[in-house]
């Protein structure tokens, strides 16, 4: 465990010490031992008190980080003129306040990073978790595009990848929808949950998840898809209810029109575009959607599109619509629907 603290003067310089012992690195006051009797923010207090030889009042955590240690920095608050004067006669380690725009050449990327988010985290007055100092993808983009965290019933779920038994009701038909760069279509509605596009089969489409999920994308998302191909089925047994299936299927956008209220609901849906590899972590289905996202990889493999990389970053459609032709390597010909 590390507990560290952040702590800057009046022009935004940041103090950093230089241990005389251990590792030649300017970092922030901080210490990698905690006693049994004290917490995160009392050994962040203490390395400072030590390094610097001043007594700080620490505030709020501003970063929580697991980069194979937890990483604690604390708000240290901002060091007054006088008693960084007195920096070069108390303090038990080379300290230096520096400008942000220094500190590349100072420390490495990772180490600028997780300060740079500590200075974040203050002025939005929150904290901010990192993994490996980086933002961890899905808990930024849940803040950025108001996605709720939620509980979700689809983490117990089972997945088949054979065709669903004939005394088994189909209950809805969910669609991996893919862009010619690889990723994948989510929508997030005002409530801020968030799914694949896809809906409950209605009477006439008994049996029929294929004419389902075309109606449905183009419903809630107002996308046009090329035919859907079969991936599987989740089994959703629900204790004291019915046994149903919920089937998955994957197919390519051809056009993206402006975004409407969707006819079942009235909501007008955000549409995102997501690396496939975060779509299950985003939707609440734990690891075990593993399978399906393969499966769905392989389909949109056979289309002629690469999965994206999960570091590929997460945008949103415009409400407008959008020509898919701009996107590197479209297998298909896209066009705005007006």
């Amino acid at each position: 465990m590390i507990a560290a603290a952040l702590i800057s003067d009046a022009h935004h310089r940041v103090l950093l010490v230089r241990p005389a012992s251990g590792p030649d690195r300017w970092w922030l006051p901080a210490v990698t031992e905690l006693s049994d009797e004290e917490t995160p923010r009392q050994a962040g207090a203490r390395a400072v008190h030590q390094q610097v030889g001043l007594v700080p009042r620490l505030g709020d955590m501003l970063i929580c980080e697991w980069a194979g240690a937890a990483l604690y920095v604390f708000d240290g608050g901002r060091i007054s003129a006088r008693a960084a004067k007195r920096l070069a006669v108390t303090a038990r380690a080379s300290s230096r306040l520096v400008a942000i725009a220094d500190l590349a050449a100072l420390m490495s990327a990772a180490d600028r990073r997780r300060i740079v988010a500590a200075l974040e985290a203050r002025a939005e007055g929150r904290s901010h978790y990192l993994e490996a100092g980086e933002p961890a993808a899905a808990p930024a983009a849940m803040r950025r595009f108001g996605i709720a965290p939620a509980l979700q019933s689809g983490a117990a779920w089972t997945w088949h990848g054979q065709p669903v038994p004939s005394h088994l009701p189909i209950q809805q038909a969910w669609v991996w929808v893919f862009a010619p760069d690889g990723r994948v279509v989510v929508y997030v509605d005002q409530d801020g949950l968030i799914g694949l596009p896809g809906g409950t089969l209605e009477d006439h489409e008994y049996r029929d998840p294929q004419a389902a999920a075309v109606r449905e994308v183009r419903e809630e998302t107002q996308l046009e898809i090329t035919e859907p191909r079969y991936l599987g089925y989740v089994l959703d047994e629900q204790p004291g209810g019915r046994t149903v299936a919920r089937v998955r299927m994957a197919a390519a956008i051809t056009a993206v029109g402006p975004a409407a209220p969707d006819p079942a609901t009235g909501t007008t849906h955000r549409r995102l575009l997501v690396p496939p590899g975060l779509v299950a972590e985003l939707c609440g289905w734990g690891q075990t959607a593993d399978r399906q996202t393969e499966a769905a990889l392989a389909v949109a493999a056979s289309l002629g599109i690469s999965g994206a990389d999960p570091a590929a970053g997460i945008s949103e459609i415009s409400p407008a619509g959008l020509s898919l032709d701009c996107l590197a390597g479209a297998p298909h010909q896209a066009r705005r629907l007006d």
